[in-house]
């Protein structure tokens, strides 16, 4: 393999690399913060939140949250 071969694969690796960091952190940035207590019934059903849940910060019912992100892709 060529020099220049090598260099355009070491850039898409790090592209790639990249790409994924971003992902991660963005995912990361939509989970709930830790010890935040979350709301006690479900912001999109109106069902209550179980105390596990709540205590780490979810808005929504295992149900929801389920549908979300069957929808979501995730």
């Amino acid at each position: 393999m060529s020099g220049t071969s090598e260099r355009l694969l070491e850039r898409n690796e790090e592209t790639a690399y990249q790409m994924k960091e971003n992902e991660i952190n963005s995912i990361r940035s939509q989970l709930p913060k830790p010890g935040t207590l979350g709301p006690e019934d479900c912001q999109e059903c109106g069902n209550d939140i179980p105390m596990g849940r709540r205590q780490h910060g979810f808005d929504l019912c295992v149900g929801c949250a389920t549908v979300r992100e069957v929808k979501h892709g995730r």
